[in-house]
């Protein structure tokens, strides 16, 4: 009895472990077969076309024609309105551009207490690029950018869906509220006939290497898209114009993320002008993409696009009317004393951004810009350089009145006139008035571009620059508004 209930203990004890062994026993280990891993030196993965640019430096000027006559060309980059981008991403456009003889200028964020800021700057510059921006531009700032591109300035918006979000103010803080970058471009582009659409391109069939990443071969007729045959974007917003010229747009698989929708849409384009382009990809410029089929041929284009255009400066411009050196030419009747050295002197100073310089040669040169001081009396030496202002001296006129076209006739005490005339050679601003004093008013006057107290059109201007019967008189002054000739040659 004792015997059974032992083997009974036993088997209480042993029957559990045999049980569970043989439930979860698996059975006896083998190795596993030699995995068959990829042939990895066979294998090729795809990769994007690469394309290929020499980038073209510009022609020496020879030994015996000295320097070049002109400064170079200005290409101001907006980083003054929350901009989400960094200059070193747009090296690749910027070599570009210093290739060609360009000069690099960045407007950052301290341009609140820059003297020039935006719209001093727009005077002498030659482009203007806005990469991303976030903050809106005031109305003043968007009328500047309207009259330089209206003046032969040529403006390059660049937006790209990947920099969207929050922003900072020009002191650092964190604005919640920071306009998005469709709205603040399609702000500014409004009067050009461009807008970009909140969205970006895609492509499920033909892209490189994802669906974002298209492949535009439609290209409008226009230098930019000179030796052009595919362009990768990576990431790109669209572009409408009624009136422009689309540049890059897609075939009809490639859609908008807004619509699903195709069927040419453009990721640039052109304004009516050809002076404006939008464009909606930035990613493209960045290394290593700027390889990438013909993107570095596109981004030679735009350099040149930027460079290429001629301003046509006017009035509202000044100091900044000149394209080269500028010679100062004086009336015999008319001494350089020391407040007119001053004078010239602060000119030269506020024409350093532009990179003109003055001088003061003993004959009037035949290839510099000029500027003529002098007074209202005849000048046979400056009769050449002031006649194609139209203007009738006071001792030229019976009545002993200063006529001046677009003005009518008035008494000259008191008065400067400010005359800019051009002609293939160069570029002559004429200042002049009654006596040495009011001449040195308006020399200073018109070196610190402060026109607004002169009745001003783009070619002329009357200030008052001491007491008289002319301006701020009760004799008002005649004005002939049917006049419509700018004395451009």
């Amino acid at each position: 009895m004792i015997r059974n209930r032992l083997w009974i203990g036993l088997a209480l004890i042993f029957l559990p472990l045999v049980g569970r062994t043989l439930w979860y026993h698996r059975g006896f280990y083998r190795p596993p077969a030699p995995i068959q891993l990829p042939a990895y030196s066979e294998f090729s993965p795809p990769q994007p076309p690469v394309g290929e640019v020499a980038i073209e430096l510009p022609d020496a000027a020879p030994a015996d024609e000295g320097p070049l006559a002109g400064p170079p060309k200005v290409v101001l980059f907006d980083r003054s309105h929350s901009n989400r981008f960094s200059m070193p991403e747009l090296r690749s456009l910027t070599a570009a551009l210093s290739s060609q003889g360009g000069r690099i200028e960045v407007l950052d964020s301290s341009f609140a207490f820059d003297e020039l800021g935006l719209e001093g700057r727009l005077k002498y510059a030659s482009s203007y690029v806005v990469v991303a921006p976030s903050v809106l531009f005031s109305p003043s700032e968007v009328t500047a950018v309207e009259r330089f591109v209206e003046h032969g300035g040529r403006l390059l918006v660049v937006l790209d869906p990947t920099r969207t979000g929050s922003g900072f103010d020009i002191f650092g803080f964190f604005i919640l509220s920071a306009s998005e970058d469709v709205s603040t471009a399609n702000q500014l582009l409004e009067s050009f006939d461009l807008a970009f659409s909140d969205d970006y391109l895609y492509n499920l069939m033909d892209n490189e290497g994802n669906f974002r990443n298209v492949l535009l071969r439609n290209f409008g007729e226009h230098p930019l898209t000179a030796g052009l045959q595919t362009v990768a974007l990576y990431a790109a917003r669209s572009v409408q114009t009624e009136n422009g010229t689309p540049l890059l747009s897609g075939d009809a698989a490639t859609l908008s993320s807004l619509t699903d929708t195709g069927g040419g849409l453009a990721a640039a384009a052109l304004d009516p002008g050809a002076q404006t382009l939008a464009l909606g990809d930035l990613s493209f410029m960045i290394p290593p993409y700027d390889m990438v089929a013909d993107n570095a041929r596109f981004i030679q284009n735009l350099a040149e696009f930027l460079l290429d255009g001629e301003r046509r400066p006017d009035l509202d411009n000044l100091p900044f009317v000149f394209s080269g050196p500028v010679s100062v030419v004086q009336s015999a009747d008319f001494a350089l004393q020391a407040e007119t050295l001053v004078a010239l002197q602060e000119m030269s100073t506020a024409l350093l951004p532009a990179g003109v310089s003055l001088s003061f040669p003993e004959d009037v040169p035949a290839d510099s810009d000029l500027l003529v001081l002098g007074l209202f009396k005849p000048d046979p030496e400056l009769e050449e350089l002031i006649e194609p202002l139209g203007l009738v001296l006071p001792a030229e006129a019976s009545d002993g009145r200063l006529a001046a076209p677009g003005f009518g006739s008035f008494n000259p005490a008191g008065i400067g006139f400010v005359g800019l005339a051009r002609s293939e050679a160069r570029t002559t601003l004429v200042l002049l008035a009654s006596d040495q004093a009011g001449l040195v008013s308006l020399l200073e006057t018109v070196g610190q571009g402060l026109l607004s107290d002169c009745l001003l059109s783009d070619t002329s201007a009357l200030c008052q620059v001491g007491e008289g019967a002319g301006l701020g008189s009760s004799e008002p002054l005649e004005f002939d508004l049917s006049f419509e000739e700018t004395f451009n040659e």
